[in-house]
């Protein structure tokens, strides 16, 4: 049965994805035009004279819409070949001041250097579904940009990239059979499977389906070049995002017109992976990045070996100056995780490597395979108004052997998304309509008896059909936001968004009675925020916003007494949250500080639970408060050293629970961390070698309700070492990573209310990586 759900999809995808890449690299460079090109280089150095790595140097013909970028090397220095003519040029760095310049282009070399300032307000972002600075926008937003994710990082996991944000929680859980191995929420408990709560976007096509569901490990970090953050509801632009949003952006390296750069990596516990990534362009408009990899591990716990495969294809095309069309295809497969389970207190303090013997026995994990593809046309009627059309379309083959049963789900899926965007005078505003829908296709096994370890060659046992069912989702979301600026230091916004759902089961297994159902759901979500610009340094900001979020169809078919069809008695939350904070810089000091307060009250809060079967179900709490302090702090003493300080502080209460006779009013939300903090230190010698150190401090959790048994603080430290050499015109990247340095007895993963006390995922000792990367090509 599972490798006949896989065949369907599964073995083509990565020869198509290939083979695409390949086309789309012999159509861009044969195309090429034959124009004069000229050579465009300088040095970018920051207000202190320093040499500043890694900044974006966009040139942009104005005339034809030609757009042509590379990024600064170790020196500061940066190259790029332009077909002669006159070009606006930018170059910029997260966290400061953008400077720009007229170039002509000629034959002969031409040379630009930069100064850029430290100026923490003057980002743009499009979290907001539209480009707006950070100054005027009134929520707590956080930009990472490529060097961060890149540097001596594994990249195979979200929680390397997204490491120091407060109020976002991310986990490496190591155990690939359940949701990718990740764990992330914004402003909420450790979720129990995977993401909850948020929306998650990858080059304009939502990664989380019509019901709310999310992989985040389907996510490819090696071709990401940028990811926004924004924490706190978001429900007004993206629907279904009480936490927040993240946004993630492929990176097309346009300094050469085709840069070839592998990767390899090994490291502890059987630790591989292997990537090669093509980027490139040429003068008719055209660019593209295609990116394939490989992964696996052998594990650092029992029962918990992995291999994931996985690729990623953006093309873009300019047909005109004001009209431009991108397609995006990713491909995702895991042939089979392996799942150890959760272990009680004694286990995890004592044998952490150690699996639950009946997930051995009976071969626990999942095997994946996603295909998600889009086309994205925008076209800019004016200087100040625009229009963006997306459509997309998914497909999902799963198998899950877990705890009393095996689970094959097919699901398709796709949708259509749609803004407007313009501006006259001191008003700008966004309108649009998402429409989402999702097809299911659920049959769950019963699992037979234990009996003996099974055989290599086999992957699992299936017992008598329990549930055979389809599931339809159907959501449709029209939104409208406006701004206002009344004084030039003052933004007022608005927004709504009206979300309707519905949730169909169709039961096909009628011998115990006919389960079909349905639950429609809708809710209207507005929001209203205020900035004040105080000074040039100093950013004040305000918003209430309410949010909406449905259960995910599991969550709707995972009911208390196993049966199939959905829980008519599970209800959305629904979160009303005020917010306030400041952003700013001490400019002597060169500290940048980022500070948010909020106060929310959440109603029907989802509380998870496991059966004895393991499999969990959600019930609702009838109220919770949840109240933060989330402080960041950036200080760049020299240009060579830079810090990062960040602290999470989080109240999340019961109060309006009683279950069963046991009242948990004033009790902590099981799985919330109540203070967080890291600490990390950058440097960059003029050489060329580059050095990085991280703090983790995760404070004491209560795992249950009754909070009376808690996962334990614990404090991790991890190093990052990486050299920057060109060789002619090939760069060469070595890099070492040493994780938990101190070798910490931790579990960076639990699940809340687990049966039988298994609350935890243990995590590893000390451990180490390294490898190299290389990037060469035609100029």
């Amino acid at each position: 049965m599972t490798r006949g759900v896989r065949q369907r999809f599964g073995k083509k995808a990565p020869q198509a994805l290939v083979a695409l890449i390949v086309v789309t690299v012999g159509v861009s460079l044969a195309s090429a035009e034959q124009a004069d090109i000229g050579v465009f280089n300088g040095t970018v150095v920051d207000g202190l004279g320093g040499v500043l790595p890694g900044v974006t140097v966009t040139a942009r013909d104005s005339s034809s819409g030609l757009t042509r970028s590379a990024v600064t090397g170790p020196g500061g220095d940066y190259t790029m070949r332009l077909p002669t003519g006159s070009y606006d040029v930018e170059a910029s760095l997260l966290g400061f001041a953008a400077a720009s310049a007229a170039v002509t282009i000629g034959a002969s070399p031409t040379e630009r250097d930069f100064t850029l300032e430290i100026a923490p307000l003057a980002e743009t972002v499009t979290v907001t579904r539209t480009d707006q600075t950070l100054s005027a926008i009134p929520n707590a937003v956080v930009v990472v940009q490529a060097d961060r994710i890149d540097f001596a990082q594994r990249k195979s996991s979200l929680d390397e990239a997204l490491r120091g944000i407060p109020g976002v929680l991310v986990q490496n859980r190591r155990n690939y059979g359940l949701s990718g191995g990740i764990g992330l929420s914004i402003r909420a408990p450790q979720p129990r499977f995977g993401l909850r709560g948020l929306a998650l976007i990858q080059d304009g096509i939502p990664i989380t389906t019509a019901d709310g569901t999310t992989e985040p490990g389907n996510i490819d970090l090696g071709s990401a070049g940028q990811i926004e953050v924004v924490r706190g509801p978001s429900s007004v632009l993206y629907g279904n995002s009480a936490g927040g949003v993240i946004n993630v952006f492929t990176g097309i390296d346009e300094s050469r017109r085709l840069t070839v750069r592998p990767d390899i990596q090994f490291g502890s516990n059987g630790y591989q992976r292997q990537q090669i990534r093509l980027d490139g362009h040429n003068n008719s408009g055209t660019e593209f990045m295609g990116s394939f990899s490989h992964f696996q591990t052998d594990g650092w716990r029992e029962q918990s070996a992995a291999k994931i495969n996985q690729g990623n294809l953006l093309v873009r095309q300019a047909l005109s100056a004001n009209t431009d069309l991108s397609g995006v295809f990713n491909y995702y497969d895991s042939p089979f995780a392996e799942s150890p389970s959760f272990l009680n207190f004694d286990d995890a303090m004592n044998n952490p490597r150690s699996a639950r013997g009946i997930s051995i026995r009976q071969n626990w994990g999942e095997a994946a395979s996603q295909g998600q593809g889009g086309v994205t046309l925008e076209h800019r009627f004016a200087r100040s108004q625009a229009i963006r059309v997306t459509g997309w379309a998914v497909t999902r083959d799963l198998f899950a052997s877990g705890p009393g049963q095996v689970i094959n789900l097919g699901r398709k899926g796709g949708g259509f998304r749609s803004q407007y965007v313009g501006s006259a005078g001191a008003i700008e505003w966004i309108a649009g309509v998402d429409v989402s829908s999702q097809n299911d296709s659920r049959i769950e096994y019963a699992r037979p008896s234990f009996g003996s370890p099974l055989p290599a060659d086999e992957v699992v046992k299936n017992g008598d059909i329990n549930i055979d069912q389809g599931e339809d989702v159907l959501s449709v979301g029209p939104f409208a936001q406006v701004s206002v600026r009344p004084h030039d230091r003052v933004t007022i916004t608005g927004g709504v968004r009206y979300d309707y759902y519905k949730f169909e089961a169709k039961d096909r297994k009628l011998d115990d009675g006919d389960q079909t159902g349905d639950r429609t759901m809708n809710q209207a979500s507005p929001m209203v925020g205020l900035t004040f610009a105080a000074t040039p340094t100093l950013n004040l900001y305000t918003n209430f916003a309410t949010a909406y979020e449905t259960p995910t169809t599991v969550e709707l078919s995972n009911t208390p007494t196993g049966e199939g069809g959905f829980n008519q008695l599970l209800d959305p939350e629904r979160l009303r949250s005020f917010e306030v904070g400041f952003r700013g810089l001490l400019q002597p000091a060169r500290l940048q500080y980022d500070i948010a307060v909020y106060n929310s009250r959440l109603l029907d809060a989802f509380v998870p639970f496991q059966r004895p079967d393991e499999q969990v179900f959600i019930l609702n709490a009838g109220e919770s408060s949840r109240n933060g302090v989330e402080l960041a702090l950036n200080w760049r003493p020299v240009t060579q050293l830079a810090t990062r300080f960040a602290y999470t502080y989080q109240d999340f209460i019961f109060q309006d629970f009683v279950l069963d006779g046991d009242d948990f009013n004033g009790n902590v939300e099981p799985g919330t961390v109540p203070n967080r903090v890291f600490f990390g230190i950058d440097h960059a010698a003029p050489f060329g070698l580059r050095s990085s150190f991280n703090v983790r401090w995760v404070d004491e959790i209560f795992v249950n309700n009754a909070n009376d048994e808690a996962n334990w603080a614990y404090t991790v430290v991890d190093l990052r070492f990486g050299w920057e050499q060109m060789w002619g015109d090939v760069g060469v990247r070595p890099f070492l990573g040493i994780d938990n340095l101190f070798n910490e007895r931790y579990n960076s993963s639990i699940i809340s209310n687990g049966f039988g006390r298994r609350y935890y995922e243990s995590s590893p000792d000390r451990e180490f990586y390294g490898g190299i990367t290389f990037d060469f090509g035609v100029r």
